[in-house]
C-alpha cells in the first residue's frame, strides 16, 4: 500500500511538473497572441466615465464612486470588472438614493495584495470598507461573484443587509465532488488560471453581453491593453485565480433559507454564464425573492439593457417584492 500511494503521488506531481511547464510555454503564445491589444498611452490615460475617488482602509486603497443622497445603495461588481460597468445605472440610481459603487480588491484600480482573496477575506474586506464610509446597514447590488458576496455578507452578517439585488449570481452549485477535487488540485496554480484568463479574455468579455456599445467597446479596448501587458495584469490574474477557486468551494446553495431579506433575482435570457437554472433555484429557495429574466440581455443585464435594469431595481428598493412581478 505505501509503495501505491508512493507511486500516484509520483505520477501527481510529474503531472504537475508537466503542468507548470506548460504555463511557461503558454505564456510566451498569450504575449504574442495579445501584441496587438498593446497600448502603453491607453493604460496611462484610461479613467472612469463617472470619476475615480479613493480611501485607504486597513492598508488597502479602494477605488470606488459615490453619487446621490437618501439611503445607501452599495454596488459590487463582478470578477474581473470594474465599477464602470454601472456606468449607465449608477446616474439614475443616484437621482434617489445614496449610491457607492466600488471595485473589488484585487480588481479594477482598487489595491491587489498578496492576500487569500478567498470569498469570506472579500466580504471581511467589503465590511471595512463601509465601516470607513460610515455605513451599517445598506441594499446591497452585486453581479456574478459580487451577487455571491451579497449574499454571504447577507448570510454572515444580516444586520448590515436591507435589500439584495443579484444580477447573474454564483453561489448556489453544489461542491466539487472527489474527481473534481483532485483534478482542481492538480491544476489550479495562480500562473495557470491567469494565463486562461488573459488568453481568453476577448471570448469571455464578449459572452458578458448581448450586445456591442460604445461603451463596450472602449472597456474592452482598455481591459485588453491590461492583459497585454502581462506585469500589469499579474497581481489581478493572481487575485482572481484565487478568488475562482473560492468560488468553487464556497457555495450557500444548503443556507439560502436563513437569508430573510427581500430579494431581486435578475437574470439576462440569453446567460451563459450563469444559465437560468441558478436563478430558478435561487428563486425556490430564497424566503423572499422575485425573478425577472430580461429579455435580450445576457450576464450582465445592467449593460445590455440598463432602461429596464434601473427601473425594475428602483421598483424593488422602493416597494420590495411586491413592487415586482415575478416571472415564474
Amino acid at each position: 500500500m505505501p509503495i501505491r500511494v508512493f507511486e500516484m503521488a509520483v505520477r501527481a506531481s510529474a503531472l504537475v511538473i508537466a503542468s507548470l511547464l506548460m504555463v511557461a510555454f503558454n505564456a510566451g503564445c498569450t504575449d504574442a497572441r495579445l501584441a496587438r491589444y498593446s497600448d502603453d498611452r491607453l493604460l496611462e490615460e484610461y479613467h472612469y466615465a463617472l470619476g475615480e475617488n479613493y480611501i485607504e482602509v486597513n492598508g488597502i486603497q479602494w477605488c470606488y464612486q459615490e453619487y446621490g443622497t437618501g439611503d445607501p445603495v452599495v454596488i459590487l461588481p463582478g470578477l474581473g470588472s470594474t465599477l464602470d460597468y454601472w456606468q449607465l445605472n449608477i446616474p439614475v440610481l443616484a437621482e434617489q438614493y445614496h449610491v457607492i459603487a466600488v471595485d473589488l480588491p484585487g480588481f479594477g484600480r482598487t489595491s491587489k495584495p498578496d492576500a487569500p482573496y478567498d470569498l469570506t477575506w472579500e466580504t471581511e474586506r467589503i465590511c471595512e470598507f463601509l465601516d470607513a464610509k460610515g455605513v451599517r446597514r445598506a441594499r446591497l447590488v452585486g453581479v456574478s461573484m459580487g451577487g455571491h458576496l451579497a449574499l454571504l455578507i447577507a448570510r454572515y452578517h444580516p444586520e448590515r443587509v436591507e435589500q439584495l439585488v443579484l444580477v447573474g449570481a454564483s453561489g448556489n452549485w453544489r461542491r466539487p465532488g472527489f474527481l473534481l477535487n483532485f483534478g482542481i488540485w492538480l491544476v489550479w496554480r495562480d500562473a495557470v488560471v491567469t494565463d486562461y484568463l488573459r488568453a481568453h479574455w476577448a471570448r469571455i468579455f464578449h459572452e458578458l453581453f448581448a450586445h456591442e456599445t460604445p461603451m463596450t467597446e472602449q472597456i474592452f479596448r482598455y481591459q485588453m491593453a491590461v492583459r497585454a501587458n502581462k506585469a500589469k495584469f499579474g497581481p489581478q490574474g493572481r487575485a482572481s485565480a484565487r478568488a475562482l477557486h473560492s468560488i468553487l468551494y464556497s457555495t450557500i446553495r444548503d443556507e439560502l433559507d436563513a437569508i430573510k431579506v427581500p430579494t431581486l433575482l435578475i437574470w439576462g435570457e440569453h446567460d451563459t454564464v450563469h444559465p437560468r437554472d441558478g436563478a430558478l433555484h435561487f428563486r425556490e429557495n430564497l424566503p423572499d425573492a422575485r425573478l425577472v429574466i430580461v429579455k435580450d440581455a445576457a450576464h450582465a443585464v445592467m449593460a445590455d439593457q440598463p432602461a429596464i435594469f434601473n427601473r425594475l431595481v428602483l421598483d424593488f428598493l422602493r416597494s420590495g417584492t411586491a413592487g415586482v412581478s415575478d416571472d415564474y
